[in-house]
């Protein structure tokens, strides 16, 4: 089964690792698009992850269950320990890449008090800095292309 199929248990764990509080949306909600985006760019990505919801699979057929909806917050935290025990890179692999998605999309930002928009062009600086030898070479040089 493909993760796009799962995108309702995805959508369910993320909400697990990220809930809803203080106005602060679930992760499922505004994170979900970026991990499915995230895992159909990278085989690896995909294969992690596919790897850590089969495995929360069977941690919740060990518990009797029918599903993941079904275990309370405690039994769905559980299941989850049991993905990080069996497979800590899967685990740490769904984790980060519902964070990445959660904490730079824009509801999120402005929650936090955070302009959503680039850094760039509004002015921030960037320090100038002293070029080691090794590049002031390569800096001096002319370009070495021809402009279009």
């Amino acid at each position: 089964m493909t993760l796009t199929e799962r995108r309702g248990l995805l959508a369910l764990v993320l909400d697990t690792l990220v809930p809803a509080s203080d106005g602060f949306p679930a992760a499922g909600s505004v994170a979900l698009d970026h991990v499915l985006t995230i895992a159909r760019a990278s085989e690896e990505v995909a294969g992690l992850l596919s790897r850590a919801l089969s495995l929360l699979e069977e941690a919740v057929r060990s518990a009797g269950v029918g599903n993941f909806r079904e275990l309370d917050a405690d039994g769905q935290e559980r299941a989850l320990r049991q993905v990080e025990a069996a497979d800590p890179a899967a685990f740490e692999t769904l984790v980060r890449h519902t964070y990445d998605g959660y904490y730079s999309h824009p509801l999120v930002l402005t929650r936090l008090g955070l302009d959503a928009g680039p850094l760039h062009p509004r002015g921030h600086r960037v320090e100038a800095v002293e070029l080691p030898a090794e590049l002031a070479r390569v800096a001096a040089r002319r370009s070495i292309y021809r402009p279009a």
